[in-house]
């Protein structure tokens, strides 16, 4: 599965169309300061006057910094730290001193260069489409784990039956082993009143992290809840295991109970239903 994300969902155009709507007062005053970008000292105190004028400065704030794709509500760069809704209550309060700290911030970073270009609204529109990819690495893993979620769903409800027993598939739960030890799964299985097996669900759409942590960790864990009749499987996938192969390897070695999503819709009945037949003998 080398993508989770449907293509008609791949954008979210709603929340773009909505954040530039949102914004589009804020850039309107922008459009009117572009005569002065030429020159940092005049723009300075143009956007301060404007800031210092506005009922409400955080979202001319909000608009300036979105328009050089920065989306957080502070920033921190090695001369300055601005936290957005702290510096607007000071403008608000009549504090020239913050807001033209805010404004000679802004053409630092480049605002000038984007008010250089024709249409601000075509740039943030842009700018919102681009950040895109940031919002997908989110909405791949938690498409990913309601894939999951689903598929576990339908395998422990055959499973069930096959065992002839009480068979429930449980939401994000923690397993605690050894003395103050616990480790906290996307999802576990319970027979009757007792949790037989943890799942980890992750996608990967570019080289990340886990399979290393994998290695370095889960192999202590994974010994730790088998000591209290748990086992661990990790559910994984995604195109950027195509840069990752050699650490999935070794996460492998470490974690045998490692499937990818067609492994696990192929073989995992069978796997966990002879793993809890196993467990009655």
């Amino acid at each position: 599965m080398p993508g989770v994300i449907p293509a008609s969902r791949f954008i979210k155009w709603e929340s773009i169309d909505a954040k530039v709507s949102e914004l589009r007062p804020a850039i309107e005053l922008y459009e009117t300061l572009k005569k002065y970008a030429a020159k940092k000292e005049e723009f300075v105190k143009e956007l301060a006057d404007s800031l210092l004028s506005a009922d409400d400065p955080e979202p001319f704030i909000s608009c300036g910094f979105e328009l050089l794709a920065h989306t957080d509500n502070e920033i921190a760069t090695r001369e300055s730290f601005v936290i957005f809704p702290e510096v607007a209550s000071l403008i608000s309060n009549g504090n020239e001193r913050a807001a033209s700290d805010v404004a000679r911030l802004l053409y630092d970073l480049g605002l000038d260069k984007v008010l250089s270009q024709e249409n601000l609204e075509n740039v943030l529109y842009g700018v919102q489409i681009g950040l895109e990819t940031h919002r997908r690495k989110n909405v791949g893993g938690e498409e990913f784990r309601k894939e999951v979620e689903t598929l576990l769903g339908r395998i422990v409800g055959k499973v069930a039956k096959r065992v002839g027993d009480d068979v429930k598939l449980l939401g994000e739960t923690t397993i605690r082993y050894g003395k103050d030890l616990s480790k906290r799964v996307d999802m576990a299985v319970k027979v009757r009143d007792k949790i037989v097996v943890g799942v980890e669900a992750n996608f990967y759409t570019s080289s990340g992290s886990k399979p290393t942590e994998i290695k370095r960790s889960y192999g202590d864990v994974q010994r730790g809840l088998e000591s209290v009749g748990v086992e661990l499987i990790w559910i994984t996938d995604g195109k950027g295991y195509r840069r990752m192969e050699r650490s999935l390897k070794d996460a492998f070695e470490i974690l045998p109970n490692v499937y990818n999503f067609r492994q696990a819709t192929d073989h995992l009945e069978d796997d966990l239903a002879d793993h809890i037949a196993s467990r009655g003998k």
